[in-house]
This record gives C-alpha cells, sequence and structure tokens, in this order.
C-alpha cells in the first residue's frame, strides 16, 4: 500500500486535459503527468473505466467499490491495482463522494469502450460524436 498523503503533490493544479460528462458531476476527469506517446502513460483520473491497455492505478483519495463479473472489492486510498488490457469492471464511488487515483498504462493493445447489459461499446459510439466529453448514446440507448 501506498501512503497516497505522501504523492499527493502529483495531482496537477490545472484543469483536466480531458472531461466526459458535463456540469456539475462530470463522469470522469483526466490530466496527462507525462505527454501521451504510444509506448507509457501516466494520467491522474477523476473516476475511471475501461481500458486498451494493461494498466497499473493508485487509489490517492476516496474509495471505488470495483463490480467484475466475479465479485466486488472495496479500493481504498493507498490500494495500488493492476489490470490487464481484457480485464472487465467497472467502478462505483461510494456514497456519491470523489475518488482520485494516479493511472499508469503500458502501450495500447486494443480498443476500449464501455460494457453495457447489452454488450461491450466502443467508446466513440458511447460518447457523444459532436462533443467526445459528453455522454451520448451510452449504454440505454443501444439498438
Amino acid at each position: 500500500m501506498i501512503d497516497p498523503v505522501s504523492i499527493s503533490h502529483i495531482r496537477p493544479s490545472r484543469a483536466p486535459d480531458f472531461v466526459i460528462g458535463a456540469g456539475e458531476r462530470p463522469y470522469m476527469l483526466r490530466w496527462y503527468i507525462l505527454p501521451r506517446n504510444e509506448v507509457f502513460n501516466v494520467y491522474y483520473h477523476v473516476i475511471l473505466h475501461d481500458h486498451p491497455w494493461p494498466s497499473f492505478s493508485i487509489m490517492m483519495s476516496g474509495a471505488m467499490c470495483e463490480v467484475t463479473p466475479d465479485g466486488s472489492r472495496l479500493i481504498g486510498a493507498g490500494d495500488c491495482v493492476y489490470r490487464g488490457p481484457e480485464f472487465s469492471h467497472r467502478l462505483e464511488l461510494i456514497d456519491g463522494l470523489p475518488a482520485e487515483t494516479l493511472f499508469i498504462t503500458g502501450p495500447k493493445v486494443r480498443d476500449w469502450g464501455f460494457h453495457c447489459p447489452k454488450g461491450w461499446v466502443h467508446w466513440q459510439e458511447f460518447v457523444d460524436p459532436g462533443d467526445v466529453g459528453s455522454v451520448g448514446r451510452g449504454c440505454g440507448e443501444m439498438s
């Protein structure tokens, strides 16, 4: 376990580089800690989703419940989690409180998307095509 207070200075003080969702409660905020590249990336997230690369995350603050086809687990501040690129999961906030992670990726090995009740949806179909920072069709509008 890593003490999140000891590395809390990593969170950028600038506005997020990428936002999904609008208004007071966006779905996800992402900052690029390193310039984006095809080999190795480090992101700071407020909330998470499905991933196209192997990844490692450190829960900086808050807590989330990670739901998988095999069950669920609580991830709290200081916990470190590795996920392979095919790992299917959903993360839920605890009592609506924010959660922050430091997120480190390997190289991209597949496309990413969202696991919906009717099946997997590519991220470009999930978001609003006119504004990729907004949820578009999402899961509910799948045909």
